[in-house]
């Protein structure tokens, strides 16, 4: 089969023929990606030098996917529905699935991380491929509601449901929270329309990009760029940081106010400094971390059959999956590659 891959140091993405996976235990799945996105880390390792990407490796962990294929006790699906693909793999049984971790899920994540499209643990593949194998498939899997499109869909597994899982849960505790976003790709941008369905007094959207702060103001937004941004200006009650600089993370923590509670989402591959005497003296809560994105899909697909979000908005091209190596470097911080223009939209 074809897999789309990423070349490692040598830069550049290029199909390959891969293995084509097969069902090998009873709980397995066998499934088509038909609709499939970059996440904000695949456009760093794209763009930029990521650490832990010199060598090639299969890329893509943002999809929608069509069952062909399950195995012997898998019940609660069938060839042909539609399901969000989460970017991590769990049993859905053990200790710490039960405590909604499923990244470090003691079946499948004991030795590293069980993940599809990041060089990490055992190889699953990546979602820019025709077929992928699907362990646990009952509990990983999760369809699509009829009013839910592979297109509304395609983020689900990963930088949609991160943005929700920070945003709502918070503004549920806070009614009418002031909230920050601090923002370096799409997470922001949907974290910004979720904080509007979800009552923000004000929502202030920082990024160095004027097409995304374009956007965020299209979303209800305030927005400003990085470099004009002034901590002092307001002290937010919730804030996030996407970008994974150092300036945009000491910033959201000046500019969080007393009892605020602030979340990073942005990659640091080294220690940073943080302003350690300033978060003591505001009592501020802080928490940087990884998506653990299943068990809070189906949330996030209830809340965009509602029509409260449009996550397409943040989508910056739909094009064919078969033009994936060459478009995607080029199509913007979310390209969209679809199987069938039709039946994706």
């Amino acid at each position: 089969m074809k897999a789309l891959y990423y070349r490692g140091s040598l830069g550049g993405l290029e199909w390959r023929e891969a293995p084509q996976p097969e069902i090998g235990a009873p709980t397995d799945a066998l499934v088509r990606p038909i609709a499939a996105s970059t996440c904000d880390l695949d456009q760093a390792i794209v763009h930029t030098t990521v650490p832990g990407a010199e060598q090639p490796f299969a890329i893509g962990h943002e999809a929608v996917g069509e069952i062909l294929e399950v195995g012997a006790t898998v019940t609660r699906l069938r060839p042909g529905d539609v399901v969000v693909i989460p970017y991590h793999l769990s049993c859905g049984a053990c200790d710490r699935c039960g405590e909604d971790l499923p990244l470090f899920c003691r079946e499948t994540a004991a030795d590293a991380l069980a993940v599809y499209g990041i060089p990490v643990g055992e190889d699953y593949g990546g979602l820019f491929s025709e077929f992928v194998r699907v362990p646990f498939a009952d509990h990983n899997l999760v369809k699509l509601p009829p009013s839910v499109t592979p297109l509304d869909a395609v983020s689900a597994g990963d930088n949609l449901t991160d943005a929700y899982r920070v945003i709502a849960p918070r503004l549920q505790a806070r009614p009418g929270s002031t909230v920050l976003i601090m923002s370096g790709g799409s997470i922001g941008l949907y974290a910004a329309d979720i904080a509007r369905a979800y009552g923000a007094r004000l929502v202030r959207y920082v990024d160095a990009s004027a097409q995304r702060c374009e956007l965020a103001e299209a979303l209800g937004a305030e927005v400003s760029t990085l470099q004009d941004f002034d901590p002092s200006e307001h002290q937010y009650e919730i804030s996030l940081v996407t970008h994974g600089s150092v300036e945009a993370l000491r910033a959201a923590l000046l500019a969080t106010g007393p009892g605020g509670e602030v979340e990073n989402l942005g990659f640091h591959f080294a220690d940073v400094a943080l302003p350690v005497a300033a978060m003591h003296f505001k009592c501020l809560t802080f928490r940087s971390a990884m998506s653990n994105a299943r068990p809070l899909i189906p949330e996030v697909l209830a809340l965009v059959a509602s029509g409260r979000i449009s996550p397409r908005r943040v989508q910056t091209a739909v094009l064919p999956f078969d033009e994936a190596a060459e478009a995607l470097p080029r199509a913007g911080f979310k390209p969209v590659f679809v199987r069938d223009p039709i039946n994706a939209g």
